[in-house]
C-alpha cells in the first residue's frame, strides 16, 4: 500500500513539474495517459498508455516507452529511449513507424523494427520487413528484408538489403542494394539484378549479376549493365569467361 502510494505520488510530482516550470529548449518532455514512473535507482522514466516523448522538433509516440539516463550523474540527461507498440517518430524532415524503436540520443540513431517498418522523407518513402536503421548524423538509412523505396521522381526500387546515403538536405544521393533487385521507372521500364549501385546525383546505375532490362517488348540480358537514366542509354556487358550478352527487340508490326 505504501509502495503504491509512493509511486503515485512520484508520478504526480513528476507530471506536475512540467506544468509548473517552463521547459527549456534542450529539455525532453515525457507524458502518458496511464502512468509515468521514475526509477531513480536504475535511472529511467517509464511511460505507459499513449506515451509521448518530445525534444525540440523530435517526437516519439508509442504504447509504452522507457527513457534512460545515467543514474550516477547529477544532470539526468536522457541518453536512450526504447519504445514498444504502435511506434511513431518524427523530426523536422522525416517520419517513421514500426512495432518497436530504439533511439540513441548522442549519435541521433533510430532503429525501427518491423514487420512493415516505414520511414518517409522529403525525397521518397521506404519500408522494410525486418528493420530500418536511420543514422541521422551520418546521413544513412539501412533497410533489411523485403525493402522497398518509392522515390519522389516516380522510380520504384525493391531489394533484400538496401543502403541509402543522404545529402545535408536529406535527399537521397546514392543507393546500394543487394539481393533480388528490381528497379521500375515511372515509364514502366524495369531492370533486375543481384546487386546495384545507383548514383542519384549523376542519375546512373551499375547492376551486377543475372541482369535483365525490360522496356516494352524489348529485353537485354547479361552479367553486368550500366544504365544512364537521364539519356536512356543502357549498356549490357559480360564479365564471365565465355559469357555472352543477349537482346530481344520487338519490331513495329506492319
Amino acid at each position: 500500500m505504501k509502495s503504491s502510494f509512493l509511486k503515485m505520488l512520484l508520478r504526480t510530482a513528476f507530471i506536475a513539474s512540467f506544468a509548473i516550470f517552463p521547459a527549456q529548449a534542450a529539455d525532453m518532455i515525457v507524458n502518458a495517459d496511464t502512468s509515468l514512473e521514475w526509477n531513480q535507482k536504475e535511472g529511467f522514466y517509464e511511460a505507459r498508455g499513449n506515451a509521448h516523448a518530445y525534444q525540440g522538433n523530435q517526437e516519439i509516440f508509442a504504447d509504452e516507452l522507457k527513457a534512460f539516463y545515467d543514474a550516477a550523474s547529477s544532470g539526468r540527461t536522457i541518453t536512450q529511449i526504447f519504445a514498444n507498440g504502435n511506434v511513431r517518430f518524427a523530426d523536422a524532415a522525416h517520419t517513421g513507424s514500426g512495432s518497436r524503436l530504439s533511439y540513441q540520443l548522442d549519435t541521433n540513431d533510430y532503429k525501427l523494427e518491423g514487420p512493415n517498418a516505414r520511414i518517409d522523407g522529403p525525397d521518397g518513402k521506404a519500408r522494410a520487413n525486418k528493420d530500418i536503421h536511420f543514422q541521422r548524423n551520418k546521413g544513412r538509412v539501412h533497410l533489411r528484408e523485403a525493402a522497398e523505396i518509392k522515390l519522389s521522381d516516380g522510380r520504384h526500387l525493391k531489394g533484400d538489403d538496401v543502403q541509402l546515403y543522404l545529402s545535408a538536405e536529406d535527399n537521397i544521393e546514392r543507393i546500394e542494394a543487394r539481393g533480388n533487385i528490381t528497379v521500375t521507372q515511372a515509364s514502366g521500364a524495369r531492370a533486375s539484378a543481384d546487386k546495384m549501385d545507383y548514383n542519384r546525383l549523376e542519375d546512373k546505375a551499375t547492376l551486377i549479376g543475372n541482369v535483365t532490362i525490360l522496356d516494352g517488348g524489348n529485353q537485354l540480358s547479361g552479367d553486368k549493365a550500366e544504365i544512364d537514366f537521364e539519356t536512356g542509354i543502357s549498356k549490357m556487358l559480360s564479365t564471365n569467361s565465355g559469357g555472352r550478352v543477349s537482346g530481344r527487340f520487338t519490331g513495329t508490326k506492319q
